[in-house]
């Protein structure tokens, strides 16, 4: 399924959510009767915000094929921001208005702003550790480097320690041999 589908899935859940509100306002439901069409809202909200920044993340990272332009898919995406903003505003005006919840609205958008401070700080946390392992493993393979390259150069020391050595030999040999000839060949 493509990603404007998944998000056009979760935005049509967010709109049909709204509007469980609102007809529960014309019912004269209270507050407690609404808050899963709330919570449903309110999380349609957070999967599209994460579809978008992960199609930009994509984007940025390795263009892909698909079967939209990158012109209808940003529409698609300012759209359903922008509507979801609107949603939001009659959502929270619900909430004070009908439902005399002033304070909830308020009360959900700060532990919200918590959790998700939170949760970027775990990220951030675990991202420093990915890149402090990544670092290490990084380390430890020029230090695997380094010691194969001592060793092939050790290796090519005796290498041309054992063929001078012969080749002096041989020199000395040769010298010797010249002396019992007597210059005679």
């Amino acid at each position: 399924m493509e990603p404007i589908t998944t998000i056009a899935a979760v935005f049509a859940g967010a709109q049909a959510a709204v509007e469980g509100v609102k007809k529960a306002v014309a019912l004269g439901k209270e507050i407690r009767d609404v808050y899963q069409e709330i919570s449903v809202f309110f999380q349609a909200q957070g999967k599209i915000e994460a579809e978008a920044k992960k199609q930009e993340f994509e984007k940025a990272v390795a263009p892909v094929e698909r079967k939209k332009s990158a012109t209808q898919r940003a529409l698609d995406i300012v759209f359903m921001r922008r509507e979801m903003q609107r949603m939001e505003t009659e959502l929270r005006e619900m909430l004070i208005y009908q439902f005399s919840e002033a304070g909830l609205y308020a009360e959900m958008c700060e532990e919200r702003d918590r959790i998700i401070a939170e949760e970027r700080a775990e990220l951030e946390v675990e991202q420093r550790r990915i890149n402090d392992a990544i670092l290490a493993e990084k380390r430890r393979l020029r230090l695997i480097e380094k010691a194969r390259k001592e060793r092939v150069d050790a290796v090519f020391n005796a290498v041309v320690l054992v063929v001078g050595a012969c080749i002096s030999v041989a020199i000395i040999c040769g010298i010797v041999w010249m002396f019992h000839q007597g210059g005679r060949l």
